[in-house]
């Protein structure tokens, strides 16, 4: 299993970066720039006190149910369907999938825009919601459904082992990029311990996941284009 040069050598440029950021801490504790020194006795005790916790910052389970959701709808070859070339079987397939998806469209609306709708918040609004919260979480299970109805329909699953295979299909070629993600998450969560990164929590939320994003990212062009 051949991985794309950003995954082979991201986590050795974040080591890079933690060991510089732990040298700038304690440069800037000394000359009194307000940064906590990592080197310190404080400093060690946080870093190996939290260390787990820090990495378990780090959006795991997002990034796998992402994974899961399109390896299923690839395996399914349900983009096929959409070709000239597609068959009657396929065609007929794509229309159960499409079927299904209307479905838990319309039921998904159903909890949202109806009177007392059970995904709204107690406010009956959308901010805070349940929908609003769990949409992620939403998106996939819909993909993961329409792939398998698709998969299953056209004859691309089966049996159950080639189902389990299409849902872990792309979590196996990435599991290299998961050390990069617990890095990151090292990383950041040890920048805003000393100080050094004082941004809006939004900056900070954008610049954590695109560490964490790229070498999935990568990873999931270099095997589009070995394909």
């Amino acid at each position: 299993m051949k991985n794309s040069r950003i995954v082979n050598w991201m986590p050795i440029g974040l080591l890079c970066l933690m060991l510089l950021h732990a040298i700038i801490s304690w440069i800037g504790n000394i000359y009194g720039w307000g940064l906590n020194n990592l080197f310190s006795q404080a400093g060690i005790r946080w870093t190996v006190t939290y260390l787990i916790p820090n990495i378990s910052c780090a959006p795991f389970a997002e990034v796998m149910s992402g994974l899961i959701a399109l390896g299923v709808l690839i395996e399914s070859g349900i983009f096929s369907a959409f070709s000239k070339k597609a068959s009657l079987k396929q065609q007929r397939a794509l229309s159960l999938a499409m079927l299904v998806f209307v479905i838990i469209i319309v039921v998904l609306a159903c909890m949202v825009l109806l009177p007392n709708a059970v995904l709204l918040s107690p406010f009956g609004t959308f901010a805070e919601s349940p929908f609003a919260e769990g949409l992620l979480g939403i998106i996939c299970v819909t993909v993961i459904i329409v792939g398998n109805v698709y998969g299953l329909a056209s004859g691309r699953f089966f049996n159950l082992t080639d189902t389990i295979k299409a849902h872990v299909s792309l979590i196996i070629p990435c599991l290299p990029c998961f050390l990069s993600m617990m890095l990151a998450a090292v990383l950041m969560e040890s920048m805003t311990y000393s100080n050094i990164m004082t941004v809006p929590s939004t900056l900070f939320t954008v610049v954590s996941w695109c560490l964490y994003l790229i070498p999935f990212v990568a990873q999931l062009v270099h095997l589009i284009k070995r394909k």
